[in-house]
């Protein structure tokens, strides 16, 4: 059971993905800072897999606000702990289904600019829960490893606008922005996400990437 131990106006959920625990760490620092300095303290924090465990529907009767923090890994793929839930929004688009309407909503995205797709999982994320029916409270904050600096300012500038919205106790309202602020550039992972779903394992890139992996290695034994 969930103590929802959040503000008295609205119950919040954080959700994350994360592979080497940057984006895991940072969400849990805006966690703590907004019960240390604004008085809130959410009610769940949580992988992504554990929150498609839940289901979207059951997430958006427990929680009036899901705060979701992710990076992505490889070529814009989710991380292994967030590849459930992506899946979950990608199943329920497909479907048709909005179950997330009365829900608000926001994403902070993490990862490194030398990777063309390092906000990819990210912008998924929010353009998907937008597009089930989640209210885009605060616009999607993209952290750069890079720029230190503009990361930690991007970080402070959408937390505080999140603190504020858990705040008002207002979690659904008119989308703040579209889903391609700051940026809309993708690599759709539709077919991947459905195509794990259906063989239970992970996409076939993984397996091909494997497969390379193998023939450089062997490649390197007989000819080095």
């Amino acid at each position: 059971s969930y103590s929802h131990l959040a503000s008295a106006t609205m119950k919040v959920a954080v959700i994350y993905g994360s592979e080497s625990g940057t984006a895991e760490r940072g969400i849990r620092t805006i966690a703590k800072g907004w019960k240390e300095s604004k008085g809130i303290e959410v009610s769940s924090i949580m992988e992504g897999a554990d929150a498609a465990r839940i289901g979207l529907a059951s997430l958006a009767e427990q929680y009036d606000f899901l705060a979701v923090a992710t990076s992505s890994n490889g070529e814009g793929d989710p991380p292994f702990n967030f590849h459930p839930f992506l899946k979950a929004l990608y199943e329920a688009d497909d479907a048709g289904d909005k179950p997330l309407t009365g829900c608000g909503f926001a994403v902070l995205g993490f990862g490194c600019s030398h990777f063309d797709t390092f906000q990819n999982c990210p912008r998924l994320t929010d353009k998907l829960l937008g597009q089930l029916g989640a209210s885009r409270r605060v616009k999607r904050a993209e952290v750069d490893e890079i720029e230190e600096e503009a990361g930690d300012a991007s970080k402070k500038t959408w937390s505080d606008s999140v603190a504020q919205v858990i705040k008002s106790g207002k979690a659904v309202a008119a989308n703040v922005c579209d889903w391609t602020q700051p940026a809309d550039t993708i690599l759709d992972k539709h077919d991947e996400m459905l195509v794990a779903a259906a063989t239970g394992g992970p996409p076939p890139v993984l397996f091909i990437g494997a497969a390379l992996a193998v023939v450089a290695a062997v490649y390197f034994v007989k000819f080095a």
